[in-house]
């Protein structure tokens, strides 16, 4: 864990550099993180849904600040960063991203299809006769909803989820409607996944225009995806950053070329960009992760790859059956009464069949054990 005192991050970013447009200093990945950790905010309503039009972020800040519904607009929930909302505040008086260009919000929830998806569009530039236009499509991690926590659980035993689906159909759709500009990508969490994931499947003359990829710890894929000629045509594109601590972003697998970059937070809550160092424009980076990060990355997939698919599936749906045995829609309807949620899920795993509850131990006390081979081995 770094040093707390000498700790800048994603707002003092925009308190030192804020003055400065994107033509007198050039986007960079600070940038890209910004608009990802704004992409988790809720613009229902305020931001067009389309691509005719668009609103800067000046005026879209205001509305939201405004909004009759602000308090409930404003709640990211348990695990999404409340200093989100000073972000936006922050970023939209800023010289450097106030006539940011925002539209196409699309924000779905399905618990029947097992989906959470919500992307955004920021045009940083507008196409004119002498520049071409740049174009950045922010893909939101997972919020608070167990429904989209599922889903990410899925990437366990599905070859697609309904959300990476959802994001090449999003990416896709900015391409043809912003047929001459650059067009880059990214995600926080989940979201890094999915932009990695659009990107790869796009056509080939969409890759062309394809600028860079932003993956912020987000979840990897399977050898077989990294090794595909879709996934390796975009590899050289991919501007993958991690903490010093990550768990999120190590389960399955990723490309090697990557950058670290210091926290100040502990373990796994590093997976919040808060907690990332900052300085000027760009991440402040050491050579190697923590040893509990390749501890579990080692650990977490020799365990993942010898259980048979069917096994993976018949875990996560019992372990979010026996989340949904509370009648909790989000984590934090969990945390709100902790000692009664926690009875109803002791009283429902002793009401499960006996082979899935034998089968659910069997595969933890698994995992328990790789990680202490692997900790022995290090």
């Amino acid at each position: 864990m770094a040093n707390k005192k000498n700790k800048s991050d994603i707002c003092d970013y925009i308190d030192w550099r804020g003055d400065l447009s994107f033509e007198t200093a050039p986007f960079n990945e600070v940038d890209a993180l910004i608009f990802c950790q704004l992409s988790y905010m809720n613009f229902s309503n305020l931001a067009p849904e389309d691509y005719n039009s668009s609103i800067n972020l000046s005026d879209l800040s205001k509305l939201f600040f405004a909004s009759k519904d602000f308090e409930t607009r404003s709640d990211l929930g348990l695990l999404i960063d409340p200093r989100t909302n000073e972000l936006l505040k922050k970023a939209a008086s800023s010289t450097r991203f106030k006539d940011v260009g925002v539209c196409g919000f699309k924000c779905e929830y399905d618990s029947k299809k097992e989906e959470q998806f919500s992307a955004v569009t920021f045009i940083i530039e507008e196409e004119n006769l002498l520049n071409k236009g740049k174009v950045f499509v922010a893909f939101r991690g997972t919020d608070d909803t167990l429904v989209g926590w599922k889903e990410d659980f899925n990437l366990a035993f599905l070859d697609e989820v309904p959300a990476q689906k959802d994001s090449l159909s999003y990416l896709e759709n900015v391409f043809s409607e912003f047929k001459n500009s650059a067009v880059s990508a990214g995600g926080h969490s989940k979201g890094g996944n999915l932009a990695i994931f659009a990107s790869a499947n796009l056509s080939e003359k969409a890759k062309k225009n394809l600028d860079e990829v932003y993956n912020f710890d987000g979840p990897g894929f399977s050898q077989a995806q990294l090794d595909s000629n879709e996934f390796f045509s975009v590899k050289a594109k991919i501007r993958s950053v991690y903490p010093q601590f990550s768990i999120i972003g190590m389960l399955f697998h990723h490309y090697e070329n990557c950058k670290i970059v210091l926290s100040d937070e502990r373990l796994v809550m590093q997976h919040n960009p808060f907690s990332w160092f900052v300085k000027c424009s760009q991440f402040e980076t050491k050579d190697e992760f923590d040893s509990g990060s390749g501890l579990f990355f080692n650990s977490f997939n020799k365990w993942f790859e010898e259980i048979q698919p069917a096994q993976r599936e018949q875990f996560v749906e019992t372990l979010f059956g026996l989340l949904e045995s509370t009648s909790a829609i989000t984590n934090s309807d969990l945390n709100h009464d902790k000692l009664k949620n926690t009875g109803r899920i002791i009283k429902a795993f002793a009401s499960l069949d006996k082979e899935i509850r034998d089968e659910a131990i069997r595969l933890s006390a698994d995992f328990v054990k790789t990680i202490a081979k692997e900790a022995i081995n290090l």
